[in-house]
């Protein structure tokens, strides 16, 4: 049987007052059809359109989180520290969901020690196609890339099993701590999920992907509103690289260098500069990037480069 966990869900919020109107009505049922003992709650990123104002009036019974900076999903780590539940699920403003996407998250943490973070199955809101949360990584050509959409993952969008990272679902909280939670080294944001699953991966700690949980997302459109298509394009370039010098052993960066200058000039000449760019801002940010690398607990591991990104 089962064990029963104390769970919190948390909603990232950023001005998100209507957002919450519409979907935290759905989250308070999943949380009523849950065999866990869960709490649900909101973060919020010192937002300007009277969020916080509008939860403490028409939502009372959920917990909020002020954030004294708006740390994007680094709030969740001092969220975590106020925090004394085994799980954390941690969700953004714009998803609807099913009515029983929380156990099919929580039930493997339970079961498995060795359980770092399960993501549910992902739709788009649009049309329900499938959006991602089965994520393998790869680095190719010199860099690293992931998606959910890779060759292949039409079948194993129904079927459980691993994942390389996912941009919500459930932690354990203990682990996410030891880890230090998400990385600030990638503000304001982009890989911040990929770092923190390729770490506690690094640790032997366990990534899933459990389809039996859905939710859907209304679209990401927040980043690119915030920064335009083509800087939220370079801001990923440049965690591409951080992420990298940070992570990734020297033997799998030794070989990425060879392809690096081909991939910088490439980027030129096809007039899709993102990823020149992104390396420029990213080369004032290679000291701290190889600084935390070298802080990193679990640098000792046994487990590989090619095992975790091979292991979807």
């Amino acid at each position: 049987m089962t064990r029963r966990l104390k769970v919190a869900v948390l909603i990232l919020n950023y001005n998100g007052k209507d957002l919450l109107a519409k979907y935290l009505p759905q989250f308070r049922a999943a949380v009523a059809r849950s065999k866990h003992d869960v709490t649900l709650g909101v973060v919020d990123n010192v937002s300007k359109d009277g969020s916080a104002e509008y939860l403490r009036r028409e939502f009372p019974d959920v917990w909020l989180y002020e954030s004294p900076a708006n740390r994007v999903l680094c709030s969740y780590n001092e969220a975590a520290r106020a925090l004394e539940q085994d799980v954390l699920l941690l969700m953004n403003n714009d998803i609807a969901v099913e009515p029983d996407f929380i156990d099919p998250l929580v039930d493997p943490i339970a079961e498995d020690p060795e359980v770092f973070f399960v993501t549910p199955k992902c739709l788009s809101q649009k049309d329900r196609s499938y959006e991602g949360s089965r994520t393998r990584g790869v680095v190719r050509f010199g860099v690293y890339w992931s998606s959910s959409i890779f060759p292949g993952h039409e079948a194993g969008i129904g079927v459980p099993g691993f994942t390389a990272h996912g941009g919500f679902g459930a932690f354990d909280r203990e682990k996410f701590l030891a880890l230090g939670g998400y990385d600030d080294l990638y503000l304001p944001g982009r890989l911040e999920d990929a770092d923190i699953c390729f770490r506690a991966q690094k640790r032997g700690w366990k990534c899933l992907y459990r389809p039996a949980s859905v939710v859907y997302h209304e679209g990401g459109t927040s980043f690119n509103r915030r920064f335009g298509v083509k800087k939220t394009l370079v801001i990923n370039a440049r965690n591409t690289f951080l992420f990298m010098w940070k992570n990734l052993s020297a033997g799998t960066l030794v070989k990425s260098f060879f392809w690096l200058p081909l991939r910088l000039v490439h980027s030129l000449v096809s007039l899709k500069s993102e990823l020149f760019l992104g390396f420029l801002q990213a080369v004032p940010r290679a000291g701290e990037a190889l600084r935390r690398r070298r802080g990193r607990a679990e640098r000792g591991s046994s487990v590989t480069d090619h095992e975790i990104l091979e292991r979807v």
